[in-house]
């Protein structure tokens, strides 16, 4: 199998899938202790804030996007200013809409900017929009699903700040892909699942949340392990309700342990190489493909753009639904994404594997 799926999920790391077997290991065996527990999120914690730039008190672990989005939709919610219109791009994931459209009946209306002909969002109407004065929040992606189209957030922030708008980004389509600095960037809350380009389990996530904005909100859905007095396990029944000061407050109930942890030991993995190392050999595995669709005169369905290019590449042969399938049956993993083939290389990818999907296109594509 050639996977060039991870923005469908990233593949495992050995470091990870070892930590995951060995937590259930002792699992099995009973071996387990409070300590091992709450370690493993803290590590999971500290990696995620090391990835990003941020500190482990600003990060909430979350199972997926769609919680943590639904975190920064709760600190839209508490804005009690007259501001009521949230910005969001059409053609978003439908994890970074229903969020927002929940919270239309409380008042706020929900605009979706419309994308330009190819499906790219129109950020230049975004940031008219957010100078209007009547925008309380937007949510982009950093990179979109479908397209590949990487966002110009240092712009948006920029405009976010000048206008006082939370600026919220889904970034799971980036994330281990690309550098990302959330201090530099002036992001006010970020999503992230980690079961696509972290290479993480499904159900390991997170939420990074600035500092400042951590005690401005209070969870919808607070977890035991919310409140202060829930850190002390000898002592469980004061049932005090005073939040924790940091993210962990949005943090739900008990969380899955062994996904956690191999979350970080994913993003240590990812650590180690490099992110920006890990960008550039992304880079140069796209690049046969690129060459081989303008010489066969085949669509590219993503910016090629330096700034705007990401991990996912998209081709858009004549005969796109056939050549897909003509992969699959060869064994590439790859997905078909508004009528374009989605490729999307990472670290564990190589250029003989691309050219053995040159290969079968070359066979296939009319």
């Amino acid at each position: 199998m050639i996977h060039l799926n991870a923005a469908g999920f990233g593949l495992l790391p050995e470091r990870t899938r070892a930590a995951i077997n060995e937590f259930n290991d002792r699992r099995f065996r009973g071996d387990l202790r409070d300590i091992d527990l709450m370690s493993a999120l803290s590590c999971a914690r500290e990696n995620a804030a090391r990835l990003i730039g941020a500190t482990a008190a600003e990060i909430a672990l979350a199972p997926n996007t769609q919680v943590a989005l639904n975190v920064a939709a709760n600190a839209v919610l508490a804005r009690t200013q007259q501001r009521r219109t949230i910005l969001v791009s059409a053609g978003e994931f439908p994890a970074n809409v229903y969020p927002w459209l929940a919270l239309q009946p409380h008042g706020f209306t929900v605009e979706l900017i419309p994308a330009d002909p190819r499906g790219f969002p129109r950020e230049d109407l975004m940031l008219e929009r957010i100078a209007s004065g009547d925008v309380v929040a937007i949510s982009v992606s950093f990179v979109q699903f479908a397209s590949g189209f990487r966002a110009d957030l240092a712009a948006l922030s920029a405009a976010c700040r000048a206008h006082d708008v939370l600026f919220i980004v889904d970034a799971i389509q980036g994330l281990g892909a690309l550098p990302l600095d959330v201090r530099a960037l002036d992001i006010d809350i970020l999503a992230c699942g980690g079961q696509k380009w972290l290479c993480a389990p499904w159900g390991s996530g997170f939420t990074y949340i600035r500092d400042r904005l951590i005690r401005t909100f209070e969870p919808t859905y607070p977890g035991w392990l919310s409140y202060k007095s829930s850190a002390d396990f000898s002592s469980l029944l004061s049932y005090d309700t005073e939040l924790h000061d940091d993210a962990r407050r949005f943090e739900v109930g008990s969380i899955a342990f062994q996904d956690q942890l191999g979350m970080a030991r994913s993003i240590e993995h990812l650590l180690e190489i490099g992110v920006a190392e890990i960008w550039q050999h992304i880079l140069a595995l796209q690049q046969p493909i690129v060459e081989w669709a303008q010489q066969h005169a085949v669509e590219i369905t993503s910016e090629l753009t330096p700034a705007r290019r990401s991990g996912i590449l998209g081709i858009r042969p004549r005969n796109s639904q056939p050549a897909h399938a003509a992969l699959v049956e060869a064994g590439v993993a790859c997905a078909f994404r508004e009528q374009s083939i989605r490729l999307a290389p990472h670290w564990y990818n190589t250029q003989e594997e691309m050219a053995r999907v040159l290969e079968v296109l070359n066979t296939v594509v009319t």
